[in-house]
């Protein structure tokens, strides 16, 4: 183990440590065991972390891991999400210039369709949302997971790519109306009270006047925005829409939005792993969410993308080796290098996977 300064770290090395950001955050930047990128090093440093702990070199050497994949490369979601800043931001301080907000729609699309194109390059691509999960878990980067998930199962569904671009942009904008919502109660710490959470459920509306008042002509858009959180058996808000009453991209963009949702650091409270969070909503379907959709997730969702590193259930953290049995797949020990296979190891059946731990910024 040595402790190094943020300039002499370099890629490939090992955290020996978790390493956090400010003092108040109790989620990690990067978690012990994250095998460092170029990309992570820049991110520490922006962070202003001055030096850290890593593994000598020939330790980190003991474990191969697979090269990460990404499904969208990191400069298209760089610039995704920055454009979603501008906008949301904008919007947020009561922007009201039409030209302006359809100058920077007009850059959503663009970035829609590369968005299309990347997964449309290899359409028996499994998509893994872990790698779009960075360092702060805001508005923007929910919005992107959701769109990246959402254009998957479009694929899954069989859309036409101009299906796909129109679905890629609701779900881009499925949460603009959290921009009419007071900042303090979206980033409220502890669990939302019943008047709270009756604000949070405006913004679905919200959102819906928001992009009217522009006079866009776009009443796909427009309705994908207002029906995200109707649920298929009608408990859903805000009008309580049932089954194919609610529009085909709202049924989609709900399933996407509670998977990335559940999957997602909150202040309040640690993350699903992606197999429990799955199992919520296998468990809603034909309820909350369309039977077919959920078909789509299935075929498309990668629980455990191969180079991920994650916790067990005795504490140990493993890296993803081969991800063929998606439930159970195959690992390597951090602590001790060794193998295990999770489906077929009889040994191992007791152990089960409870989350991802962040490898990548």
């Amino acid at each position: 183990m040595k402790h190094l300064k943020i300039d002499q770290l370099m890629e490939g090395m090992v955290l020996d440590r978790d390493i956090f950001g400010p003092e108040s955050s109790k989620v990690p930047l990067l978690a012990k065991g994250v095998i460092l990128t170029d990309r992570q090093i820049d991110m520490l440093k922006q962070y202003g972390v001055l030096s850290t702990y890593v593994t000598e070199k020939e330790e980190s050497e003991t474990i191969k891991l697979p090269p990460p994949r990404h499904i969208i490369s990191p400069q298209l979601q760089d610039k995704a999400l920055f454009k979603l800043t501008e906008l949301f931001e904008y919007l947020r301080q009561e922007g009201q210039d039409r030209h302006e907000v359809l100058g920077m729609l007009k850059q959503i699309d663009s970035l829609v369709d590369q968005l299309v194109q990347s997964l449309l390059s290899d359409e028996n691509a499994q998509v893994h949302i872990v790698g779009l999960k960075s360092y702060d878990e805001y508005t923007y980067h929910h919005s992107l997971s959701v769109a990246v998930l959402a254009i998957a199962l479009g694929q899954a569904l069989k859309l036409e790519e101009w299906q796909l671009r129109e679905l890629g942009k609701c779900a881009m904008m499925h949460d603009i109306g959290k921009t009419a919502i007071p900042i303090e109660i979206i980033n409220k710490p502890t669990l939302l009270n019943e008047e709270e959470f009756n604000i949070i459920k405006r913004h679905s509306p919200e959102g819906y006047q928001y992009l009217n008042k522009f006079d866009l002509n776009d009443p796909v858009l427009l309705s994908a925005v207002l029906f995200h959180h109707e649920r298929y058996d009608g408990s859903g808000y805000p009008y309580g829409l049932r089954g194919d009453k609610i529009p085909l991209y709202s049924r989609i963009i709900a399933v996407a939005d509670v998977y990335d949702a559940l999957t997602s650091h909150r202040s309040y409270r640690v993350p699903e792993s992606p197999a429990d969070a799955l199992e919520y909503i296998m468990g809603n379907a034909g309820a909350a969410f369309d039977y077919d959709v959920i078909c789509a997730l299935l075929k498309k969702l990668e629980l455990y993308p191969v180079g991920s590193v994650v916790r067990l259930s005795n504490g140990q953290k493993a890296v993803v080796m081969n991800n063929q049995n998606t439930l159970r797949p195959t690992i390597k020990m951090l602590e001790s290098g060794a193998t295990l296979d999770l489906h077929r190891d009889r040994n191992s059946f007791n152990l089960t996977i409870q989350n991802i731990l962040p490898t990548e910024a």
